[in-house]
């Protein structure tokens, strides 16, 4: 069974109607978040993830090269499960790098270290430069924070389609109003809200939606390709709940469809692997730092096919 049709089954079973269902899986990913604490800070309950900066835990065998900046470390085995899971390592450890300056469409370093494999911690490279001997330069070494995760049911909508704020402290995190929505794509993105309205009025649980997060599981393709063909991606939405109200076990084939056509053009879809503020991590700028990996590199554990973006 895959995980679209564990999803189903489930919802099915709190009384959410199958047009419902197929919306919420074509337009949501799950997501995780995650805080960036001191490690003093952590709390006795706290399931730690991981932890931001300091020096990696390499294999012997990988080399750490000038230029490359060490950001985060994830214990994949810590991180709960969410709804809509894809085929994300469950053990072993991410450990993810970005050269300098993060620029986009770049080459981001990531290294999978699978369960048991013998490691060491590494010092920062340094070095003389080529060009002036007398300079001499050492890796950047960002300051070591722990990775606490977030508890609750954490999704994103694919795209800007909202952006809602949300008071942690609040019982129930708030519904997205579609008055926050541009009045251009109101009618295309109502069905989705009402889906997600049905949902959490079965289910009880209301699909979490936070913009400012510090770590961000999978989100289909950054903004700028939303903006681009995410219209197109939803009306063929509509067309897959009419084909799937009689064969609902196509959803996998229809959804694969969907994301080739849609997104043609650039070769594919993306998702957002890793998403980190830019202040919090490197203490300046107000944009996003990203790292973004093909659907099916992702499905296939493909790490070193990761690129970099960043939007601000």
């Amino acid at each position: 069974m895959s995980y679209t049709d564990e999803f189903r089954t489930f919802a099915r079973e709190h009384g959410v109607s199958d047009d419902a269902i197929t919306r919420i899986m074509w337009c949501m990913q799950p997501s995780v978040h995650l805080d960036m604490v001191d490690p003093a800070a952590v709390g006795p309950h706290d399931i730690v993830v991981g932890h931001t900066g300091g020096l990696p835990e390499l294999p012997t065998s990988v080399p750490w090269e000038g230029g490359e900046v060490y950001v985060a470390g994830l214990d994949l085995a810590a991180i709960p499960e969410q709804p809509l899971s894809l085929n994300f390592p469950r053990e072993g450890h991410l450990l993810f790098f970005t050269n300098v300056g993060y620029e986009d469409d770049e080459s981001a370093p990531v290294v999978y270290v699978p369960p048991g494999t013998e490691t060491t911690v590494r010092p920062a490279p340094a070095g003389v430069s080529v060009i002036a001997p007398y300079n001499t330069w050492t890796t950047q070494v960002l300051k070591r924070r722990t990775l606490v995760y977030r508890p609750g049911t954490s999704w994103d909508p694919l795209g800007w389609a909202w952006a809602p704020e949300h008071q942690y402290d609040h019982p129930r995190a708030l519904m997205p109003d579609l008055d926050d929505v541009h009045e251009d794509d109101r009618e295309t993105l109502r069905p989705l809200l009402e889906a997600i309205t049905e949902y959490a009025e079965r289910v009880g649980s209301i699909p979490f939606v936070h913009r400012t997060c510090t770590l961000r599981g999978e989100l289909l393709s950054p903004r700028d390709y939303w903006c681009q063909y995410g219209r197109e991606f939803l009306e063929r939405c509509e067309e897959a709940v009419v084909t799937l109200r009689d064969t609902p076990e196509r959803f996998d084939e229809l959804y694969a469809e969907g994301l080739e056509k849609a997104w043609w053009k650039e070769g594919g879809p993306w998702l957002n692997l890793l998403e980190f503020g830019e202040s919090e991590m490197f203490d300046t700028g107000d944009g996003e730092v990203s790292w973004i990996i093909r659907r099916e590199d992702l499905l296939a554990q493909r790490f070193d096919r990761v690129m970099q973006s960043y939007y601000c």
